[in-house]
């Protein structure tokens, strides 16, 4: 898998993340409460300015917190 390929995919699970937090009313605040991490965290992957290596731990904390599978947040959503 090339770079581009890799930032585009980055950048759909970015964009999934904050639709799936609006979609459930939450808050950026709420979110990082819920999946566990701090609010400045769920900040700097929904802006995607800078490319982060998100672990799979805080994906599947986020899935939970957002009720939906893994494989719904790197869905096509937007």
């Amino acid at each position: 898998m090339n770079k581009t390929k890799v930032y585009d995919e980055y950048n759909n699970l970015c964009s999934n993340i904050k639709s799936y937090r609006l979609k459930n009313n939450l808050t950026q605040e709420q979110l990082a409460e819920k999946a566990k991490c701090s609010i400045s965290y769920i900040k700097q992957i929904e802006s995607q300015k800078n490319f982060k290596n998100v672990s799979f731990v805080t994906i599947i904390n986020i899935c939970k917190a957002l009720d939906i599978s893994v494989v719904d947040l790197f869905k096509d959503y937007k």
